[in-house]
């Protein structure tokens, strides 16, 4: 059973990258997220039919999020939406028609420049999903290979429709983690 299409791993094995993924990245979400706690929810029904991997404690309330994570040599300054909005298990399907939904989508690639981490307010990101599709110019961010819709980040100003955008180098890491950027 493949995961989502394209280039992307099997369940069993996307599963397993998600956890590692989680593990070594989870201090970075808390700070990037204020969150006093957070905790993998993947595997179970959050997760297969909401696309919610974690659930953070951020100011005393539970926030649902959904997780990325990639290497690759190039980065690409972009982040994807798996699977064509026809399809039920769409991600972009699932954020506008499910009443339990992610509140944070975060996409953290590991690149050769450095550590890019993409963070989505969803429902910000959803009014511009619905403008997309009422302007009839979704499809025009779906790449067939990826089978994912592509945002490019160059298209967003810094935290317009609820994205923000960082790159920080291996120094940068260290210096975010302890609270010294």
């Amino acid at each position: 059973m493949t995961n989502r299409g394209g280039n992307n791993l099997d369940y069993k094995e996307g599963f397993q990258k998600e956890a590692e993924g989680f593990t070594k990245y989870e201090r970075l979400l808390k700070r990037l997220l204020t969150a006093s706690n957070i905790e993998l929810v993947t595997r179970g029904m959050l997760d297969k039919e909401c696309g919610i991997d974690a659930i953070a404690r951020i100011e005393k309330q539970h926030r649902f999020i959904s997780l990325r994570f990639r290497k690759t040599n190039r980065d690409y300054n972009s982040f994807t939406l798996s699977r064509n909005i026809k399809d039920n298990s769409s991600e972009i399907k699932k954020w506008l028609t499910n009443k339990v939904r992610p509140d944070f989508y975060i996409q953290i690639s590991e690149t050769n420049k450095g550590t890019r981490v993409i963070e989505v307010n969803v429902d910000s990101f959803n009014l511009y999903i619905k403008k997309l599709i009422k302007d009839n110019t979704l499809e025009s961010y779906y790449n067939q290979t990826l089978m994912a819709y592509e945002f490019s980040l160059k298209d967003f100003k810094q935290a317009e429709h609820g994205i923000r955008n960082i790159l920080l180098s291996t120094d940068d890491m260290e210096a975010y983690l302890i609270n010294k950027l």
